[in-house]
Order: C-alpha cells, then structure tokens, then sequence
C-alpha cells in the first residue's frame, strides 16, 4: 500500500524524511533529515550532516514528511504512542 496524507499514521514512518516546520522549542526548527528511530515520545532524526537528534513528538507541532506523492504535513502530537498501538488507536 502506498503512504499517502490521509494514511500516514497507519504506517512506519521511519525512513521517511522530515522537516521539523513549527516546534515550541525554537532549536528544533528547521531540523531537517530521515527518520531514524521512533519511540512512545520521541522521533530522531539524523540530519543531512549525520548528527541524529531526538525530538519529543509533543514539542514538534508542525512536521512535513516527505511522500511519493508529496509533502504531508503533521503535528507530532498525532504520533505520541508506541506505534505498533498507533493503528489500534485510529480505529
């Protein structure tokens, strides 16, 4: 199946690359980089540099993934659960 906006939370979204676009936390802007690990709280992204940065889904307020068919655009709070309970959560 292929990940589009209105699916993207039924999906594994590490790998994906993200721009961290508003965030409460003023350094987290503009982090920018492909999804290497996602906990309950926490998303980490390694940058273009190879820096990994860990960002609590809850201070990430506006996150673009990059798809196939484009930018999606997200809150981080969407995400906050274990996600393999994510798509348990939806239904």
């Amino acid at each position: 199946m292929t990940i589009t906006a209105q699916n993207i939370l039924y999906h594994e979204i590490i790998g994906l690359y993200a721009n961290i676009i508003e965030s409460s936390d003023s350094t987290m802007r503009g982090l920018a980089g492909k999804i290497v690990s996602e906990t309950r709280n926490t998303i980490t992204v390694e940058s273009n540099r190879g820096r990994a940065v860990q960002i609590a889904k809850n201070v990430a307020t506006k996150i673009g993934l990059e798809l196939d068919s484009g930018v999606c655009f997200i809150s981080g709070s969407s995400l906050i659960g274990k996600p393999e309970d994510r798509i348990a959560r939806l239904h």
